[in-house]
């Protein structure tokens, strides 16, 4: 009951914080500029001015674990273009996404009635290892979306869908059993959205090493001891946590500054950071800076 209370009161601001939801990639040495420069072209398809992704470089290349062969990454982000505007716009973008530094994924089986004509409307694509899918899809009606998307296990979505609601302080405006919509943030121009999807028995999401969500949230002394899982400061402002799929998330807390160098250590393979207090990590860091 507790949870549900907390869950079902947000704030006019919160409600209508565009960057209520973000997203953090960490590229390896060399790439963060031609992958920030990636995603702002592709985003200006929707808004010239949406800094949703902010990407960051670590200090050294990583060696990366081989993913199961059917895995199927747990971070996505989707593009809803208007249809009215004619199927050129959605197939120029489309090519964009064909081009480097982008690469394709996969292609998913889409229904015919969904868009018959535009099959792009079925393809994945990524920048990197570990950061998230991208599509594209067209919207009948209503305005242009950004959807960031997490792909849930199975047995857990049900935990997955009140871990969110708690944390974005509201609940989906669209619930079904395999998937809900979270609205973020909606003006004349484009919705933002946060969505949920519970995948088959035999799919296994993998959390995205190189990527991480950020959400904004108030009260985090409330809110900290109500998640299942630790709650550690990494840096003033900041606070990193994980979900049931083992997916990490930073919670942000407006009117702090924070220090975004910080938020590396969550993609260095390095634990220590994880039980100590915000001085004592700002120290390891300064120590192994």
């Amino acid at each position: 009951e507790h949870l549900s209370s907390v869950a079902g009161e947000y704030s006019t601001e919160e409600a209508q914080d565009p960057f209520l939801v973000s997203i953090h990639i960490i590229a390896d040495p060399g790439e963060s500029r031609p992958l920030q420069e990636a995603i702002d072209k592709v985003l200006a398809w929707i808004h010239p001015d949406l800094p949703l992704f902010r990407v960051s470089e670590r200090r050294a290349c990583r060696r990366r674990r081989r993913a199961p062969k059917a895995a199927q990454p747990a971070l996505a982000v989707v593009l809803f273009l208007q249809e009215e505007y004619g199927e050129e716009p959605i197939l120029q973008l489309h090519r964009t996404l064909q081009r480097p530094p982008w690469r394709h994924h996969h292609t998913e089986r889409v229904p015919s009635r969904f868009l018959p004509y535009l099959p792009c409307s079925q393809d994945f694509f990524t920048l990197a290892p570990g950061t998230p899918l991208w599509a594209i899809r067209p919207v009948h009606y209503g305005k242009e979306i950004v959807r960031f998307t997490i792909y849930c296990r199975h047995d857990n979505y049900a935990d997955i869908l009140k871990f969110y609601e708690l944390i974005l302080r509201r609940s989906p405006s669209q619930k079904k059993a395999d998937f809900c919509i979270f609205p973020i943030f909606s003006n004349l121009d484009v919705d933002i959205q946060f969505s949920l999807k519970r995948l088959p028995c035999d799919q296994t999401p993998v959390p995205t090493d190189s990527s991480v969500l950020e959400f904004r949230v108030r009260d985090i002394g409330e809110l900290v001891p109500l998640l299942p899982n630790p709650c550690s400061p990494i840096s003033e402002g900041r606070w990193q946590t994980e979900d049931h799929d083992g997916n990490k998330i930073l919670l942000q807390v407006p009117g702090e500054c924070p220090s975004v160098c910080l938020c590396l250590s969550l993609f260095d393979d390095n634990r220590e950071t994880s039980e100590m207090t915000f001085p004592e990590a700002l120290a390891c860091y300064k120590t192994r800076s």
